[in-house]
């Protein structure tokens, strides 16, 4: 390499212009600008100043260029394989010893005696000649005195010619990019016949013009050429401009933020792992997750864990899990070490693009706890890094491992099928899942600030405490549906269900003094807006127009609504229609008690996953607000085959729970024509009391529907004697009363 020194003549390049050194006095020189003639004078500091920033160097203009083919000129020379370095050391050797001699000329009789001296002082047994050796000093000295001008030219060997005709090298450039570079993704082999076709055609054409016909090329030609193409421009014509975005741009961080919960981040994901039953170990299910972290700190600072559909209602839960204290985790599991200080509103929520982050009922929860909603812009993930790496470590440091994962490739290729494996409960896993976040995660080093993140947490709430909002009611109503209901003197009916309270009679009383004034029009009633939970029927509330804030109204029923989810309601109310036709709740309380015993019984027997999966809801496992009394087994009224339900099979139960949900966003919601009808009623009833009381000769008698091509025009007397009869035992609707043979009215109903 050669060596510069600040000299008179020396050319200079500073701030991308030639100077030369003119003149020298003391620790100063005087600088020349070639281009505009102009004078500068500078020190000897300010220059090795500007060299070591890399806004000076040497251009070397007393030599002639350096030309050179080989790719390794510019290459740091202790990177360059050992072969080649050795070799350019072996050339040096003899060049060095040349210029020692410090001779002007460099004949065959000079260079000959040195040319044997070195090879037997480095054991060379292949010298080289006298005119080889020239011309190694002559790029030596062209290049500077750089050892990596000896570096040989391998690359530049060969027969560099094309090797087909220019005509076929274009066929081939264009089948390339019209079929190859395009979203279908044809394999190679495809084009390597296209371009066959090509050519047979392109000959056709040139036959019936008398030239030489082209030769086919070979396919290993093809393969070669498309290996050569821009790995870039390959991926953005066969995956589109976005997939070779996210396959090759530079990883981007995110938004940083400058304290705790200024910035949380939260999405869904089904976590691969089945879980069973405590009870009876039979496979449930894949629970889904909602989780959020907070961008600051990377602590989890909430989740939500059931077997409930991704939805609104899951998102809230979360949020609510958040804004809480954890404070229940020492006492609910012992096993976990550390504490989970962690509470408070956040600023800014990060969510992506899903349905449910678009609900009103989550929106205006939002507003009004004073929380900003942030849309990531779509294929950006980078915008909610930390959540997306949150859900890997769940995978790999978690669950990976643990019997019940599932793996696709497992479960497809090897003999591994992860429902007979599953033996972690829901229980359990949220006891893995809070060891997982309180000691193993949030103890885990920050990736930017290398602390643990409960201590840049602690750290960060120290000068910006948390905030919560101003009463705990804003918190209960926020995580609700919003309805509009009249208020009559029953209350408030809602899905049939009725609820009442003092404060709801004085509400009432200003509702009927607008409707007073609008009975001269044509508006409607005045209705109120309501808002419940659709995890607890038990209660709901009531917005007072007066001073806009909810009331809380319980509901009438509190023994039949207690712990009861709107999707279990709808459940109910749908046996209730077939056993009576109008929803009274005697009714609904046998229903409830019969559909019980219906699920504890298949529980026992399903193996069907998403069977399983709709009785989990129904009896309540995963969500901690429900609880579900365990009914007693022994009733030997209910457990008679007679008068118990003859649903026998996996996939008739599985009917009876699946049922499409008909508000957005909420997940315990069915709807009332489904195929739960069809199925409940062709339950087996002990018949009443004005069915036995029959004419004995219509007892066994069955009623088909008439069909249409065969109509009877004429009737007997016998038969309007019989028909009469008949009709006197129908049930007339006023005169109705709920069946109760057969059942323990007792259990379960209201006082």
């Amino acid at each position: 390499m050669t060596r510069d020194r600040f000299e008179v003549g020396i050319y200079l390049c500073l701030h991308n212009c030639e100077y030369i050194i003119q003149d020298r006095k003391g620790n100063k020189f005087k600088l020349l600008e070639e281009s505009t003639g102009k004078i500068n004078w500078f020190s000897e500091k300010e220059l090795v100043q500007y060299f070591f920033a890399g806004q000076l160097n040497f251009p070397n203009k007393k030599t002639l260029p350096f030309k050179s083919v080989n790719h390794y000129h510019t290459a740091d020379f202790s990177e360059i394989p050992e072969a080649i370095k050795a070799e350019a050391q072996r050339k040096c050797n003899y060049v060095l010893t040349v210029l020692d001699q410090k001779v002007e000329t460099y004949t065959d009789s000079f260079l000959t005696p040195i040319i044997q001296q070195v090879a037997q002082n480095i054991s060379d047994k292949n010298p080289p000649s006298p005119i080889t050796l020239y011309r190694w000093l002559k790029d030596y000295l062209h290049s500077g005195g750089d050892i990596r001008s000896l570096i040989p030219r391998h690359q530049g060997k060969g027969n560099f010619n094309p090797k087909i005709a220019p005509e076929v090298h274009q066929l081939i450039k264009e089948v390339v990019t019209e079929v190859y570079l395009t979203p279908e993704r044809p394999s190679i082999a495809s084009i390597y016949d296209v371009i066959i076709c090509r050519v047979l055609a392109e000959n056709n054409l040139r036959k019936s013009q008398r030239q030489a016909a082209l030769k086919i090329p070979h396919r290993a030609t093809i393969y070669r050429q498309i290996q050569q193409l821009d790995t870039i421009e390959k991926a953005v014509g066969r995956y589109g401009k976005r997939t070779a975005s996210l396959m090759y741009d530079p990883v981007k961080e995110g938004p940083r933020p400058s304290r705790p919960l200024e910035r949380v981040e939260i999405d869904h994901t089904l976590l691969p792992f089945f879980v069973v039953d405590t009870d009876t170990r039979m496979p449930i299910g894949t629970p889904s997750l909602t989780s959020a972290v907070d961008k600051y700190s990377g602590l989890i600072v909430g989740y939500y864990l059931s077997f409930e559909p991704f939805s609104s209602l899951s998102v809230m839960q979360c949020l609510l899990h958040t804004i809480h204290p954890k404070d229940y985790v020492r006492d609910k599991f012992p096993s976990v070490k550390k504490d989970w200080n962690v509470y408070g509103l956040m600023e800014i929520l990060v969510v992506d693009n899903g349905k449910e982050f678009y609900s009103q009922h989550f929106q205006d929860a939002c507003q009004q706890l004073g929380i900003s909603i942030q849309y990531t812009p779509p294929y950006m993930p980078w915008y909610k890094s930390s959540v997306e790496r949150t859900f890997s470590s769940y995978n790999t440091q978690l669950l990976q491992g643990q019997p019940g994962t599932l793996f696709q490739e497992f479960t497809t290729q090897y003999d591994y099928d992860p429902k007979k494996n599953a033996v972690v409960s829901l229980e359990a896993l949220q006891e893995m899942i809070h060891i997982f976040i309180v000691d193993i995660h949030n103890q885990s080093s920050h990736a930017q600030l290398c602390t643990p993140r409960a201590e840049v947490w602690s750290q960060g709430i120290a000068e910006h405490p948390p905030t919560l909002p101003p009463t705990l009611q804003d918190l209960r109503v926020l995580v609700g549906a919003v309805e509009k209901r009249v208020i009559s003197r029953r209350g408030v009916e809602l899905y049939g269900l009725y609820y009442n309270s003092s404060e709801l009679a004085r509400l009432r009383s200003n509702y009927e003094g607008e409707d007073m004034r609008r009975r001269g029009g044509l508006r409607p009633r005045e209705k109120a807006t309501i808002k419940y939970d659709p995890t607890d029927l038990s209660k709901l509330y009531v917005l007072d127009p007066t001073n806009h804030q909810f009331i809380v109204v319980p509901a009438m029923n509190q023994e039949y609504t207690q712990g009861l989810t709107l999707w279990q309601h709808k459940v109910i109310k749908n046996l209730a229609a077939i056993e009576a036709k109008r929803v009274d709740i005697v009714a609904l309380a046998l229903a409830k008690q019969k559909i019980q015993e219906i699920v504890e019984r298949e529980w026992q027997k399903s193996s069907k996953g998403k069977t399983r999966k709709s009785m989990a809801r129904w009896l309540g496992i995963g969500r901690d607000d429900l609880k579900v009394d365990e009914l007693t087994s022994d009733h030997e009224d209910l457990s008679n085959p007679s008068q118990a339900s003859s649903i026998t099979t996996d996939k008739e139960l599985a009917s009876l729970f699946n049922q499409r949900s008909e508000i957005t966003g909420i997940s315990d919601l069915g709807y009332a024509d489904n195929p739960l009808l069809s199925l409940l009623e062709n339950q087996h009833l002990e018949p009443n009391e004005q069915q036995k009381e029959l004419p004995s000769h219509l007892e066994n008698t069955k009623i088909k529907k008439p069909k249409t091509q065969k109509i009877k025009t004429s009737v007997t007397s016998q038969e309007v004697s019989d028909i009469s009869s008949f009709e006197k035992s129908v049930i007339q609707p006023d005169e109705w009363k709920p069946d109760l043979t057969g059942w323990e009215v007792s259990l379960g109903l209201p006082k």
